[in-house]
Protein backbone atom coordinates (compact mmCIF):
# COMPACT_ATOMS: atom_id res chain seq x y z
CA UNK A 1 0.00 0.00 0.00
CA UNK A 2 1.29 3.45 -0.78
CA UNK A 3 2.53 5.15 2.41
CA UNK A 4 0.89 8.52 3.00
CA UNK A 5 2.89 10.93 5.09
CA UNK A 6 2.17 13.26 8.05
CA UNK A 7 1.07 16.69 6.99
CA UNK A 8 1.22 20.23 8.21
CA UNK A 9 -2.39 21.21 8.49
CA UNK A 10 -3.07 24.42 6.62
CA UNK A 11 -6.23 26.43 6.25
CA UNK A 12 -6.92 26.22 2.45
CA UNK A 13 -9.62 28.60 1.12
CA UNK A 14 -12.74 29.02 3.28
CA UNK A 15 -14.95 27.52 0.65
CA UNK A 16 -17.55 24.89 1.31
CA UNK A 17 -17.37 21.87 -0.94
CA UNK A 18 -20.88 20.93 0.15
CA UNK A 19 -19.91 17.85 2.15
CA UNK A 20 -22.50 16.91 4.75
CA UNK A 21 -21.36 18.17 8.10
CA UNK A 22 -18.26 19.85 6.67
CA UNK A 23 -19.49 23.41 6.27
CA UNK A 24 -17.50 25.67 8.59
CA UNK A 25 -17.41 29.19 9.87
CA UNK A 26 -15.43 31.69 7.86
CA UNK A 27 -13.14 32.27 10.82
CA UNK A 28 -12.11 28.62 10.92
CA UNK A 29 -8.94 27.71 9.06
CA UNK A 30 -9.57 24.41 7.34
CA UNK A 31 -7.96 22.92 4.20
CA UNK A 32 -4.56 21.28 4.24
CA UNK A 33 -1.60 19.94 2.31
CA UNK A 34 0.50 16.85 2.88
CA UNK A 35 4.26 16.97 2.52
CA UNK A 36 6.79 14.22 1.85
CA UNK A 37 7.06 13.30 5.53
CA UNK A 38 3.37 12.67 6.26
CA UNK A 39 1.86 9.34 7.27
CA UNK A 40 -1.74 8.29 6.74
CA UNK A 41 -2.14 6.66 10.13
CA UNK A 42 -1.68 10.10 11.73
CA UNK A 43 -2.73 12.43 8.95
CA UNK A 44 -6.01 14.23 9.42
CA UNK A 45 -7.14 16.51 6.62
CA UNK A 46 -9.10 19.53 7.66
CA UNK A 47 -12.54 20.54 6.51
CA UNK A 48 -12.83 21.54 2.84
CA UNK A 49 -13.02 25.27 3.55
CA UNK A 50 -9.90 27.39 4.05
CA UNK A 51 -6.67 29.02 2.97
CA UNK A 52 -3.10 27.80 3.13
CA UNK A 53 -2.56 29.06 6.65
CA UNK A 54 -2.39 27.90 10.22
CA UNK A 55 -0.08 24.93 10.35
CA UNK A 56 -0.95 23.13 13.55
CA UNK A 57 2.50 23.74 14.99
CA UNK A 58 2.59 27.45 14.14
CA UNK A 59 2.75 30.07 16.87
CA UNK A 60 1.29 32.76 14.63
CA UNK A 61 -1.76 34.55 16.02
CA UNK A 62 -5.03 33.34 14.47
CA UNK A 63 -7.21 36.27 15.47
CA UNK A 64 -7.67 38.18 12.23
CA UNK A 65 -10.98 39.99 11.78
CA UNK A 66 -11.72 41.94 8.57
CA UNK A 67 -12.72 45.56 9.02
CA UNK A 68 -15.96 47.16 7.86
CA UNK A 69 -14.50 48.33 4.55
CA UNK A 70 -13.43 44.77 3.71
CA UNK A 71 -16.87 43.30 4.37
CA UNK A 72 -19.10 46.01 2.91
CA UNK A 73 -19.37 44.40 -0.54
CA UNK A 74 -22.39 42.25 -1.39
CA UNK A 75 -19.89 39.59 -2.49
CA UNK A 76 -18.62 39.12 1.06
CA UNK A 77 -19.81 35.86 2.68
CA UNK A 78 -19.21 35.73 6.42
CA UNK A 79 -20.10 32.05 6.71
CA UNK A 80 -17.45 31.03 4.19
CA UNK A 81 -19.99 29.16 2.04
CA UNK A 82 -18.89 30.48 -1.35
CA UNK A 83 -21.14 29.34 -4.17
CA UNK A 84 -20.81 31.97 -6.93
CA UNK A 85 -17.79 33.33 -8.77
CA UNK A 86 -16.52 36.51 -7.14
CA UNK A 87 -17.78 35.75 -3.64
CA UNK A 88 -15.11 36.04 -0.96
CA UNK A 89 -14.41 35.58 2.73
CA UNK A 90 -11.47 35.79 5.19
CA UNK A 91 -9.73 33.21 7.33
CA UNK A 92 -8.33 33.51 10.87
CA UNK A 93 -4.85 34.73 9.92
CA UNK A 94 -5.78 37.21 7.23
CA UNK A 95 -6.16 35.42 3.92
CA UNK A 96 -8.83 36.71 1.57
CA UNK A 97 -10.44 33.78 -0.23
CA UNK A 98 -12.23 34.40 -3.50
CA UNK A 99 -14.15 31.82 -5.53
CA UNK A 100 -12.70 32.08 -9.02
CA UNK A 101 -14.33 29.17 -10.82
CA UNK A 102 -16.65 26.28 -10.06
CA UNK A 103 -17.88 23.33 -12.12
CA UNK A 104 -19.96 20.26 -11.27
CA UNK A 105 -18.78 17.44 -13.58
CA UNK A 106 -20.81 14.53 -12.08
CA UNK A 107 -18.35 12.26 -13.89
CA UNK A 108 -17.58 8.69 -12.79
CA UNK A 109 -14.85 6.08 -13.19
CA UNK A 110 -14.77 2.50 -11.91
CA UNK A 111 -12.18 0.07 -10.67
CA UNK A 112 -13.21 -3.26 -9.23
CA UNK A 113 -15.96 -2.80 -6.65
CA UNK A 114 -15.35 0.94 -6.31
CA UNK A 115 -16.95 3.75 -8.30
CA UNK A 116 -15.54 7.28 -8.02
CA UNK A 117 -17.85 10.21 -8.78
CA UNK A 118 -16.39 13.71 -9.19
CA UNK A 119 -19.07 16.16 -8.11
CA UNK A 120 -17.37 19.57 -7.82
CA UNK A 121 -14.13 21.25 -8.92
CA UNK A 122 -13.30 24.75 -7.69
CA UNK A 123 -10.49 27.23 -8.24
CA UNK A 124 -9.81 29.67 -5.39
CA UNK A 125 -7.76 32.84 -5.30
CA UNK A 126 -5.98 33.24 -1.96
CA UNK A 127 -4.64 36.71 -1.12
CA UNK A 128 -2.50 37.09 2.00
CA UNK A 129 -3.57 40.32 3.72
CA UNK A 130 -1.02 39.89 6.53
CA UNK A 131 2.63 38.89 6.83
CA UNK A 132 1.56 36.03 9.09
CA UNK A 133 -0.67 34.57 6.37
CA UNK A 134 2.24 34.55 3.90
CA UNK A 135 4.69 33.05 6.41
CA UNK A 136 2.34 30.28 7.44
CA UNK A 137 1.41 29.35 3.88
CA UNK A 138 5.05 29.21 2.79
CA UNK A 139 5.96 27.12 5.84
CA UNK A 140 3.16 24.66 5.23
CA UNK A 141 4.11 24.25 1.57
CA UNK A 142 7.83 23.88 2.36
CA UNK A 143 8.59 26.95 0.27
CA UNK A 144 11.19 29.59 1.09
CA UNK A 145 8.85 32.18 -0.38
CA UNK A 146 5.23 32.14 -1.51
CA UNK A 147 3.91 34.82 -3.82
CA UNK A 148 0.49 36.29 -3.17
CA UNK A 149 -2.03 35.81 -4.52
CA UNK A 150 -1.77 32.07 -4.97
CA UNK A 151 -4.43 29.78 -6.40
CA UNK A 152 -5.72 26.47 -5.11
CA UNK A 153 -7.81 23.74 -6.70
CA UNK A 154 -10.38 21.78 -4.71
CA UNK A 155 -11.98 18.54 -5.88
CA UNK A 156 -15.04 17.07 -4.21
CA UNK A 157 -15.82 13.40 -4.92
CA UNK A 158 -17.76 10.42 -3.60
CA UNK A 159 -16.47 6.84 -3.50
CA UNK A 160 -19.10 4.10 -3.75
CA UNK A 161 -18.33 0.56 -2.60
CA UNK A 162 -20.54 -1.92 -4.45
CA UNK A 163 -18.94 -4.94 -2.79
CA UNK A 164 -19.75 -7.02 0.26
CA UNK A 165 -16.48 -6.18 2.00
CA UNK A 166 -15.23 -2.93 3.54
CA UNK A 167 -12.33 -1.41 1.58
CA UNK A 168 -9.66 1.08 2.64
CA UNK A 169 -8.67 3.51 -0.08
CA UNK A 170 -5.29 5.07 -0.76
CA UNK A 171 -7.19 8.03 -2.17
CA UNK A 172 -6.03 10.05 -5.14
CA UNK A 173 -2.97 8.81 -7.00
CA UNK A 174 -2.43 12.14 -8.77
CA UNK A 175 -4.11 15.19 -10.25
CA UNK A 176 -2.55 16.32 -13.53
CA UNK A 177 -3.06 20.03 -14.12
CA UNK A 178 -0.91 20.16 -17.25
CA UNK A 179 1.83 18.23 -19.01
CA UNK A 180 4.34 19.82 -16.64
CA UNK A 181 2.37 20.05 -13.41
CA UNK A 182 1.09 17.17 -11.35
CA UNK A 183 -0.11 17.06 -7.74
CA UNK A 184 0.17 14.01 -5.51
CA UNK A 185 0.57 13.05 -1.85
CA UNK A 186 4.22 14.15 -1.79
CA UNK A 187 3.73 17.24 -3.95
CA UNK A 188 1.35 19.81 -2.45
CA UNK A 189 -1.85 17.77 -2.47
CA UNK A 190 -4.02 17.30 0.59
CA UNK A 191 -6.34 14.30 0.24
CA UNK A 192 -8.93 13.74 2.96
CA UNK A 193 -9.85 10.32 1.56
CA UNK A 194 -6.42 8.73 2.02
CA UNK A 195 -6.56 5.88 4.51
CA UNK A 196 -10.35 6.05 4.89
CA UNK A 197 -12.50 2.90 4.88
CA UNK A 198 -15.64 2.64 2.76
CA UNK A 199 -18.08 0.14 4.30
CA UNK A 200 -19.59 -2.69 2.29
CA UNK A 201 -22.39 -1.33 0.07
CA UNK A 202 -21.56 2.11 1.46
CA UNK A 203 -20.06 5.39 0.29
CA UNK A 204 -17.62 8.10 1.33
CA UNK A 205 -18.12 11.78 0.43
CA UNK A 206 -14.75 13.51 0.58
CA UNK A 207 -12.40 16.06 -1.04
CA UNK A 208 -8.84 17.04 -1.90
CA UNK A 209 -7.07 20.38 -2.22
CA UNK A 210 -3.83 21.35 -3.96
CA UNK A 211 -1.70 24.32 -5.01
CA UNK A 212 -2.55 25.29 -8.58
CA UNK A 213 -0.35 28.36 -9.17
CA UNK A 214 1.20 31.49 -7.70
CA UNK A 215 0.45 35.10 -8.64
CA UNK A 216 -1.33 34.36 -11.91
CA UNK A 217 -4.70 32.70 -12.43
CA UNK A 218 -4.40 29.11 -13.70
CA UNK A 219 -5.06 28.83 -17.42
CA UNK A 220 -5.85 25.13 -17.68
CA UNK A 221 -9.24 24.28 -19.20
CA UNK A 222 -9.25 20.68 -18.05
CA UNK A 223 -7.51 18.42 -15.55
CA UNK A 224 -6.97 14.69 -15.20
CA UNK A 225 -7.37 12.68 -12.03
CA UNK A 226 -6.39 9.09 -11.19
CA UNK A 227 -7.22 7.17 -8.04
CA UNK A 228 -4.93 4.78 -6.19
CA UNK A 229 -5.79 1.22 -5.14
CA UNK A 230 -7.93 -0.01 -2.26
CA UNK A 231 -7.24 -2.72 0.29
CA UNK A 232 -8.67 -5.13 2.84
CA UNK A 233 -6.52 -6.95 5.38
CA UNK A 234 -3.36 -5.50 3.79
CA UNK A 235 -4.24 -7.09 0.45
CA UNK A 236 -4.94 -4.97 -2.64
CA UNK A 237 -8.41 -5.79 -3.92
CA UNK A 238 -8.95 -2.75 -6.15
CA UNK A 239 -6.41 -1.60 -8.72
CA UNK A 240 -5.59 2.05 -9.44
CA UNK A 241 -7.81 3.68 -12.04
CA UNK A 242 -6.88 5.08 -15.42
CA UNK A 243 -6.82 8.85 -15.93
CA UNK A 244 -10.22 10.57 -15.87
CA UNK A 245 -10.44 13.86 -17.76
CA UNK A 246 -12.51 16.69 -16.30
CA UNK A 247 -13.39 19.78 -18.33
CA UNK A 248 -13.53 22.97 -16.27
Amino acid sequence: MRLFKFSLVLGLSLLTLGLTGCQSNAQKSTASFKDSSSQSSHYKAADPDAAVTAASSSKEAQTYHPDTAQTRSASYVKSGNLTRNGQYTYDKVGTKLTLNQVTHPQTTIRSGKLTYKITTVRILKNTAETAAAKRMAAQALNLAHLDSPYYTIQVKFTIYNRGKQALTTDGIKAIRLSANQQLNASNQLSDASAGKTIPANGKLATFATGLASEKTKPSFKSIKIAFAGAYANQKQLVKPTAWLKLNL
